[in-house]
């Protein structure tokens, strides 16, 4: 069995910090070390917009030394995210598992985190322009609320910007050219928008599952020429969920209890996954 999972947002124990699950997600990587063969985290492991990585090593130190361990009894894949690209992009690709996207051929897989589809998240190559994701900006004026007015800050910027929500579906649809199919699903409430060209781009080019994270919305659905799937996020103020793939079916499934929320099975066979 393959697991993925995204956002974590490990902080560094300050005000900012959204993660308090500790003890939980210490308990699920012991279940993960018991069924599955494989590890994948799809981006946004540390929340390095708000926290500087040595504090947040510090502050969820366990649960860094229990993935360090991990990796002596199964295969784990760390993909970049938006919120911890600086400074992980350095050690893309040099063979120590970390890289911007995961693929297995023979299961059909691809996983990305996927900011660079999004036209507020994404980063321009870092060695040749320093200037940061309008998104990432953002963040930083909301940590700063969280530090000196009220930890609940970033709840409250949610919600006052709750009516732009519509201006912001119809900026990614025009900006990032969603197809007319994906505009009424996005238009209907659906949470697919900035990701549905690159979707289909990876199934046209042969991809049986794509998993993304990013959008902290778990979603699992079948597509016309493949599966789409979401990991969610492990925050505060979110559900746990994860992705898990086997060789007959994929599952969407809570962290906590590991309850099938959704399960799609596999059309064609593939190798034990």
């Amino acid at each position: 069995m393959k697991i993925f999972i995204s956002d974590l947002h490990l902080g560094d124990g300050s005000r900012t910090d959204d993660f308090h699950r500790d003890r939980e997600f210490l308990e699920f990587l012991e279940f993960v070390e018991e069924k599955a063969q494989e590890l994948i985290i799809l981006g946004d492991l540390f929340e390095l917009w708000q926290a500087d990585l040595d504090r947040a090593l510090f502050r969820h130190g366990e649960i860094v030394n229990k993935l360090l361990s991990l990796r002596n009894k199964l295969k784990i894949t760390y993909v970049i995210g938006n919120h911890d690209y600086i400074p992980f992009i350095k050690f893309a690709d040099l063979g120590l598992g970390i890289s911007l996207e995961y693929r297995d051929e023979g299961s059909g897989i691809v996983g990305e985190h996927g900011h660079q589809y999004d036209i507020f998240n994404r980063y321009k190559n870092p060695l040749e322009s320093i200037k940061w994701p309008a998104g990432q900006r953002l963040t930083l004026f909301v940590a700063g609320m969280e530090r000196f007015i009220h930890p609940n800050a970033d709840v409250w910027m949610k919600k006052a910007i709750a009516g732009m929500d519509d201006f912001l579906r119809k900026a990614m649809i025009v900006r990032n050219k969603i197809t007319p199919a994906t505009k009424e699903y996005f238009n209907r409430g659906g949470h697919f928008g900035e990701f549905e060209q690159a979707v289909d781009n990876h199934l046209l080019q042969g991809a049986k599952i794509v998993i993304f994270g990013h959008i902290h919305h778990a979603e699992l659905q079948m597509m016309e020429k493949g599966i789409y799937a979401n990991c969610g996020s492990w925050v505060d103020a979110a559900q746990p969920t994860y992705i898990a793939c086997h060789r007959d079916k994929i599952e969407l499934k809570e962290g906590l209890t590991h309850n099938i929320i959704k399960q799609l099975t596999l059309r064609q066979n593939t190798q034990e996954v």
